[in-house]
């Protein structure tokens, strides 16, 4: 089995950097002028969902017996042309991956930071993107003064398009640590298809049951959101929470605040917002006087 691909080190020890870390640019230590403000809005923006026509669907045959029959399928999943991913696939014998592609990913960077920049974390003596053992390639995606890593890999692809593609594949990856099409990243449907662990239709529900936070853990996630965003006067980050915590039902979960007093996240947020629309309508009331 194939061992998962490691992000070289970045640590240094007492005689300077190591062999890991020798070739690799400084990290950004400023924030480019963004203040933390900003830098949050830009996050929430970034996981704006992205429309229907920009998601694509990448299918994936998880029945062993199609797999072995190749094109025409088993007995009980007969070939037909999907709906989702448009290509003639096993009948109810595969799943379809949602992803969205380079251009997608780009086009929502730009909307969000115009300035935005990527990086190799590593360049050969030529100065160019060096790949790992893999053929991978590692990156630092910068966007509004934050920078995060991440990891392409372009499969059985050779030559230039092979290098177009790890480049894409990298960008959108580390655009999911900033939260860029995460609810599309379906990681856990890639293990089970890859590793055949699990047979049916309801596989990847039970990877992604797995994986789910508690309603309490959920909660506490928007709270913390909402603690840091207190300051901004942009009504459509609460408003943004607030539809987070309707999609997983934990707007009317209760808890207590600092003072002792019972209230839900639901009172915190609608606050909030009238706070914050009460605040915009004097002062269009001022500018037009």
């Amino acid at each position: 089995m194939a061992h998962a691909p490691e992000a070289p080190a970045t640590s240094t020890t007492a005689e300077g950097p190591n062999r890991h870390t020798q070739n690799q640019a400084a990290r950004p230590s400023n924030t480019f002028g963004y203040t933390r403000e900003q830098q949050i809005e830009a996050l929430f923006r970034l996981r704006e969902p992205f429309a229907q026509t920009e998601i694509r669907h990448l299918p994936r045959v998880w029945c062993r017996a199609c797999k072995s029959a190749g094109w025409s399928g088993c007995q009980q999943h007969p070939v037909a042309k999907c709906g989702k991913c448009k290509q003639k696939m096993p009948t109810n014998g595969h799943i379809d991956l949602a992803y969205v592609g380079h251009a997608e990913a780009t086009n929502r960077l730009l909307n969000v930071d115009p300035f935005w920049d990527w990086e190799p974390l590593t360049v050969d003596e030529r100065g160019l993107p060096q790949v790992d053992g893999y053929k991978g390639l590692w990156i630092r995606l910068t966007v509004c003064g934050m920078s995060r890593l991440g990891y392409g890999h372009a499969g059985d692809k050779t030559g230039g398009d092979a290098v177009k593609e790890v480049i894409g594949d990298a960008i959108r990856n580390a655009g999911m640590r900033f939260g860029m099409a995460l609810d599309l990243w379906t990681s856990s449907d890639l293990e089970i298809v890859e590793s055949g662990t699990f047979d049916g239709e309801d596989a990847a529900v039970s990877a992604s049951a797995r994986s789910a936070p508690s309603p309490s853990e959920h909660l506490g996630r928007l709270m913390s959101q909402v603690t840091d965003c207190w300051k901004s006067d942009k009504t459509l980050i609460f408003e943004q929470i607030k539809a987070d915590g309707a999609q997983h039902h934990v707007l009317d979960e209760e808890f207590t605040r600092k003072d002792g007093v019972r209230t839900t996240l639901r009172d915190v947020l609608d606050g909030r917002i009238a706070e914050l629309k009460a605040a915009q309508g004097g002062d269009t009331e001022r500018s037009a006087a």
